[in-house]
């Protein structure tokens, strides 16, 4: 009896890794993810790409998703099949049979999936015809290694191949690739898949071997019903053999020299499309560096691990391009710092200290000391100050600078009692991390002294002194990694109170003013949305009251006469202690994942030290001061003061 039988010259599997790079799974991984794929009746090959009874590791600290790319046998459901895979969320199915054998077994696809046929080899390639009777294992064997080779050298396998991974990449939910028997064109899919993911060159045979378990009934059931003296043939043509996935592997080093030269030169795929199919199967646990990052840096890179699940991983963004970059590089290029937006928590720890600093440089045009009862002071003070805040481990450094004007009017009723107002505007500018925010605010100021024996005497006085101010607010944060700007902007007002008790001590040639007091600034900005990048972020409200105790001790030496003009001579020290935390926090989000960062700035005590001078002549003065404004050990600045006062 002379038999012959005939076999699809189709896929072989799973790809022995050629660059080390790709073989090598980081011995770090701690976790694994149980699979529970449903076993198929119509379908016994049908199977998860991620493995079988657990998802298999990869380089890099990675673990496959399930639930992404299935591998089958011909799609021909029986029972309650069809509802599992539409369950399962398949969308779409890539048939890579000829059309003889889709003839012969056409698909039954899911409700709402779409059909891809790419025929891999051919009609005039789809068969090899054998003489069973004569044909030996070995030589099954090494026609199939042959089939497998031809994957990777025949043009029409190489066309094929490329076009069912691009059609994978841009699935926008699971799918399904398969064959006949879903072993040799599926199985070399899939092993080429796992080579991408970075799986084990073990699992990927093993994986690869599968078949031989999931269709061994299916397999035994025929083989048995066939002569005994083909029995053995067809057995080895039915299953897979690890020789025939490592011939195929063998002649991708041989004809490309690595996977990743097959991948573009032989399958004409682009690093953004294999990036792609990376980021749909592997979930990286730690990103490179993560485990030794602190502070505002760990959440930032906490905030990149997170973005895996969202539609920005495994699509052609340029947060999966850049992520699967910073894996294959080994560094996150310090994206980690600016991404979660530090610069919105220096900005309101900025704006929170403004208003102390506002009334540090009123206090002395507004004691009504000097003026004659019933007299009306107008002053006109202007404001520059700057404050460096150093970087420290997972935190940017800041710089703040501001600009402003006040006008108002000091008018003294009597020996003891003055009150003052005023309308005052402040641009602010803060600088942290790449990112900018700048404040434009008016304000309007509100206050009162009361000195028990003379506002010009020695003995106590008291003192109150209200800010309410707008804010308009703007922000520019340059991510760099081809994520471009981002831009936002909001509105929100602040509030400030500060009460003092002093005492004013006259000596024969200068005077001793110490106070101390309280401050309280409560500060509330809106929403911030941004837009112009990927990693726009949306910022949470903020509110916040802060307290600070004051303490002020304010030398001046007795006018010198000179002409016409008098000059009176001082020096200030100061301190504050913030009540709450100094360090304060924003809130941010994007793709429903938070973000939480804080200031530069994050020491409670302030020191203050400066000098001053006021020139007098008739009814007008003119007075500058400088003062040194420290916080901690990693915060230093300077503030500067100019004004004039017409008393009438």
């Amino acid at each position: 009896m002379n038999l012959k039988f005939s076999f699809p010259s189709s896929c072989i599997a799973s790809l022995l890794f050629i660059t080390p790079l790709l073989c090598f799974t980081d011995a770090s991984l701690a976790q694994t993810t149980a699979l529970n794929t449903p076993r198929l009746q119509g379908m016994d090959n049908f199977r998860d790409l991620a493995g079988t009874d657990t998802a298999y590791t990869t380089a890099h600290n990675g673990v496959m998703k399930s639930g992404v790319f299935y591998r089958s046998n011909a799609i021909t459901p029986v029972g309650n099949d069809l509802s599992i895979m539409e369950k399962l969320n398949i969308g779409t199915v890539i048939d890579l049979r000829t059309d003889a054998e889709i003839a012969g077994t056409p698909d039954t696809i899911p409700s709402g999936s779409s059909y891809h046929h790419i025929d891999i080899i051919g009609g005039k390639q789809s068969l090899v015809t054998l003489d069973l009777q004569n044909l030996t294992a070995d030589q099954v064997n090494r026609g199939m290694q042959n089939t497998e080779r031809s994957f990777v050298t025949d043009p029409r396998a190489r066309l094929g191949f490329g076009d069912e991974l691009r059609i994978l990449a841009n699935a926008e939910s699971a799918a399904v690739f398969h064959c006949t028997a879903g072993k040799d064109r599926t199985g070399w899919t899939a092993a080429v898949l796992q080579s991408i993911a970075g799986v084990d060159s073990k699992d990927i045979m093993s994986n690869y071997l599968a078949t031989n378990e999931y269709s061994g009934e299916r397999i035994n059931a025929t083989v048995a019903k066939m002569p005994t003296a083909v029995q053995g043939a067809y057995r080895t043509i039915l299953s897979v053999d690890k020789t025939w996935l490592e011939a195929g592997f063998d002649q991708v080093s041989q004809t490309y020299g690595s996977m990743d030269n097959y991948l573009k030169q032989g399958l004409g795929l682009d690093q953004a499309t294999i990036y792609v199919l990376r980021g749909k199967m592997v979930r990286y646990l730690s990103l490179p560096g993560q485990e030794n990052f602190k502070g505002n840096a760990a959440s930032g890179a906490n905030l990149l691990n997170a973005l895996q699940g969202t539609a920005l991983s495994g699509a052609y963004t340029n947060y999966n391009y850049y992520l699967q970059s910073a894996i294959d590089q080994g560094t996150l290029n310090g994206l980690e710092m600016r991404v979660g937006g530090q610069v919105y928590a220096d900005a309101a720890s900025y704006l929170l200290r403004q208003p102390s600093k506002m009334n540090d440089m009123l206090m002395p045009l507004t004691t009504g000391r000097g003026m004659k009862n019933g007299e009306t002071a107008f002053w006109m003070q202007g404001l520059s100050n700057y404050l460096s805040t150093d970087s420290r481990n997972g935190f940017n450094s800041s710089n703040e600078y501001t600009g402003g004007t006040v006008f108002g009017l000091t008018h003294r009723f009597n020996q003891k009692l003055s009150v003052n107002g005023g309308l005052g505007y402040n641009y602010g500018n803060v600088n942290s991390n790449g990112g900018r925010v700048t404040t434009n605010s008016g304000f309007v100021t509100l206050g009162g002294n009361y000195a028990f024996k003379g506002l010009d005497n020695s003995g106590a006085w008291i003192r109150a002194q209200a800010n309410i101010g707008y804010v308009n607010y703007q922000s520019e944060r340059q991510l760099g990694n081809g994520f471009d700007t981002t831009n936002g902007n909001t509105s929100g007002a602040y509030y400030s109170g500060r009460a003092m008790a002093g005492w004013l001590f006259k000596a024969n040639s200068f005077t001793i003013d110490p106070a101390v007091g309280i401050q309280v600034t409560s500060l509330h900005l809106g929403r911030v949305r941004e837009k112009g990048s990927e990693l726009s972020l949306n910022m949470s409200k903020f509110n916040k009251i802060q307290p600070s105790l004051i303490a002020n001790v304010d030398i001046n030496l007795n006018p010198l006469q000179s002409g016409e003009w008098r000059f009176i001579p001082g020096m200030n020290l100061g301190y504050e202690r913030i009540l709450s935390n100094a360090s304060v926090n924003q809130y941010g989000s994007i793709y429903g994942v938070g973000v939480k960062q804080y200031s530069a700035f994050n020491s409670p005590n302030i020191y203050k030290a400066g000098a001053h001078l006021t020139a007098q002549r008739g009814q007008w003065s003119f007075n500058i001061s400088a003062d040194y404004y420290g916080a901690g050990l990693n915060s230093h600045g300077v503030n500067g003061m100019l004004g004039t006062t017409l008393n009438f």
